[in-house]
């Protein structure tokens, strides 16, 4: 070969080169590759200067880990048309172009929003103070509280509690707060006819206990009322007890409901978050059961276990009954604690549901919290794949309402249709 000869070769392949160079980072400049975020402290962050490939490793643990655990790939294919599996790579495109921790995080935010699911959330540092904050009072009647908060590798490691700025003291954790003084509003819209009552979430801890007195004295105003409404519009749920003590002081005989939840693995070492027990092997399902179930049940879940949803008559209402009828306000926003409200209001007959299709959610496990290993970023998501009464996935599915209607609240209750709808029923 002559050096003309090479040298032309040379010059061509360096064309090709600078053209795919030039062309790369076109492509890799487009908006959907791209985040922007504040400071590392504008999320509750501290900024400890990851390397681009700590970020990677990071994203690949958990994306191997969430192809072990995450049972909602194929519901999300449906209703979005999005393959998360299948966007790896643009994924990691996206991890690439971030310079900061905080833009790793924005990052993430934005990738864990693709699987349209509540319940998966990268924690900020106030969200990760409130899951501190929500897990102790869980334990606040122990003797030592922190004693089970220890079994929570999330909050016990002390790694992430620096990430968060947090040393999980007394004063940092009084100092948070988790509801309003109150999330209850009664009102009686016609006189010994309607009365009214709106939960705007399923608190916890004193606010719990301060609104169930509120509401325990509001029922008996309105016992011989002829509907009630509770309005859940909006209410993305939290703890159970809320709800079920409503139903409790609502009910003169006990009501229950069985539900099947379905995970994928289910051998995990004691402390695991994401053990769950007393669990089946699918096999041990009958199969005309496992037959009403959507197909992928069968094929990619290998764990299953029933609850039961089982209320009470409340002492609470025992010199006093409730004789009209419940009606039940919903809406897509209606998730997680607030969903199985939904849903178990429906399928015992407890009440009639007015508005729109749900957002589903509903887990009986809790929602387990776990860490990145090199960044120490808190991320929580459920592993529960729960099925609705009529066979289908509650994720999918949702709860649809007796009686569909335009669910947007209205602080005139005459131009609200749900709550028209209600009178007119």
């Amino acid at each position: 070969m002559t050096r003309r000869k090479r040298r032309k070769i040379i010059k061509i392949a360096l064309i090709v080169f600078l053209t795919l160079f030039a062309l790369e980072r076109l492509y890799n400049s487009q908006d959907k590759f791209q985040v922007t975020a504040l400071d590392a402290a504008d999320y509750g962050i501290v900024e400890i200067m990851m390397t681009t490939g700590e970020k990677l490793d990071d994203f690949d643990y958990f994306y191997d880990e969430f192809v072990d655990n995450y049972p909602f790939f194929e519901v999300n294919k449906r209703l979005h048309n999005i393959d998360w599996l299948g966007n790896k790579s643009k994924y990691k495109r996206i991890i690439r172009n971030t310079k900061t921790d905080a833009e790793f995080l924005v990052a993430m935010e934005q990738i864990l929003g693709d699987l349209n699911d509540g319940h998966v959330n990268i924690l900020t540092g106030e969200t990760y103070k409130n899951h501190y904050k929500m897990t102790y009072d869980m334990y606040a009647d122990l003797d030592n509280p922190f004693e089970p908060i220890s079994f929570y590798e999330a909050f016990a490691t002390p790694y992430v509690r620096f990430r968060y700025m947090f040393t999980g003291t007394m004063d940092e954790i009084n100092s948070i707060q988790l509801y309003d003084d109150s999330v209850v509003e009664t009102k009686k819209l016609i006189y010994d006819e309607l009365a009214y009552m709106k939960i705007k979430d399923m608190a916890g801890s004193d606010t719990q206990k301060n609104d169930h007195i509120v509401i325990n004295d509001f029922l008996r105003e309105v016992k011989d009322y002829e509907k009630l409404i509770i309005d859940i519009r909006g209410n993305n749920g939290e703890i159970d007890s809320y709800w079920e003590y409503i139903v409790e002081l609502l009910i003169d005989e006990p009501i229950s409901y069985d539900y099947y939840s379905f995970f994928k693995d289910g051998h995990r070492y004691m402390y695991s978050p994401y053990r769950v027990e007393d669990l089946n092997t699918i096999n041990q399902l009958d199969e005309k059961i496992l037959d009403q179930f959507p197909e992928e049940v069968a094929t990619d879940l290998d764990f299953y276990r029933t609850y039961t949803i089982s209320l009470n008559p409340s002492p609470d209402n025992i010199d006093f009954k409730f004789n009209g009828e419940v009606y039940l306000l919903v809406d897509r926003n209606v998730f997680s604690s607030a969903e199985k409200f939904a849903s178990f209001a429906k399928d015992t007959g407890f009440a009639t549901l007015v508005g729109e299709t749900t957002g589903g959610g509903r887990v009986f496990e809790e929602i387990p919290i776990t860490y990145f290993p090199l960044s120490k970023l808190a991320i929580s998501y459920s592993r529960e794949l729960s099925i609705n009464a009529d066979g289908t996935i509650n994720m999918e599915t949702r709860t649809i309402p007796h009686i569909e209607v335009d669910s947007t609240p209205h602080e005139d209750f005459t131009k609200d249709k749900c709550i028209q709808a209600v009178i007119n029923d």
